[in-house]
């Protein structure tokens, strides 16, 4: 991914909470097929400066073919984004741009297959988006949940490389830079006004 110097945060670590925060992602492969990109929830786990990506995909979806011991895949996480009009900067003699957050994060996938395993990154997965669904779960009957568990391929990414970019105006004045975020602030588009807050962070 491009990235000039004022758009990058080179500590990886410091990708997470971003992560976290939009870690409904596409996962990207190229196999014997060609390109394919699944969209998929992702738990993000750290352990001892190791980032992994955890999730399942349908078992009729190809995708999970494409993964091997040589084949590289990546997850791009890709949000917010923001509209930043010519009017919110000193000069008349300026264009339209785009202020966004991306991340690539790179790596090989590999296969959960155990049942318990299996079973175990669901509720891990639960537990990020719907706890109180947990209870319920817990009630259905094992048949039940052996041939949902049978329809989906399970997987984990090691991560070993991330590109990012964090294009939030970092080019500008402070003042240019200041009417820009007040301005998404005061969107009605939560995509939008959560631009801003980036821009705040960063």
């Amino acid at each position: 991914m491009y990235t000039p110097r004022q758009n990058q945060i080179e500590d990886q670590a410091a990708h997470l909470p971003y992560m976290r925060a939009y870690s409904f992602a596409t996962l990207a492969s190229a196999g014997p097929g060609g390109l394919m990109a699944t969209h998929l929830p992702f738990a993000i786990e750290a352990r001892e400066g190791r980032i992994e990506l955890l999730a399942h995909m349908a078992k009729a979806n190809p995708q999970w073919r494409d993964f091997g011991a040589e084949a590289e895949v990546m997850v791009v996480f890709m949000q917010p984004h923001a509209y930043i009009a010519p009017r919110l900067y000193d000069s008349r003699q300026n264009v339209p741009t785009w202020n966004y957050v991306a991340v690539h994060a790179y790596g090989r996938a590999t296969l959960i297959e155990a049942r318990a395993d299996k079973l175990e990154l669901q509720k891990k997965l639960i537990r990020q988006y719907d706890p109180d669904y947990l209870a319920q779960m817990d009630t259905l009957p094992e048949s039940y949940i052996d041939a949902k568990l049978a329809a989906i391929v399970s997987f984990g990414i090691a991560v070993t490389r991330i590109e990012a970019r964090y294009k939030l105006s970092q080019d500008k004045n402070a003042a240019e830079r200041e009417r820009i975020a007040r301005d998404l602030e005061a969107s009605a588009d939560g995509v939008v006004a959560d631009t801003a807050r980036w821009m705040r962070k960063v």
